[in-house]
């Protein structure tokens, strides 16, 4: 893997937080969406051993 100066880091970083941003304001978008229309959700494992996260509280 090659070195990377510290302004290339910088902008990486940035560029990483920008994308985790959008990720959250697209998922809040979809929540409302998802109210407005009254459309329930379920959780959906991906495997058995992965848990339900409502029977973790």
């Amino acid at each position: 893997m090659p070195d990377l100066d510290q302004d290339t880091r910088t902008a990486v970083v940035q560029h990483t937080m920008n994308v985790i941003s959008f990720i959250q304001q697209i998922e809040e978008e979809i929540q409302t969406i998802l109210e407005v229309l009254d459309i329930k959700t379920e959780f959906v494992p991906f495997s058995e051993d992965f848990p339900d996260p409502s029977m973790m509280e």
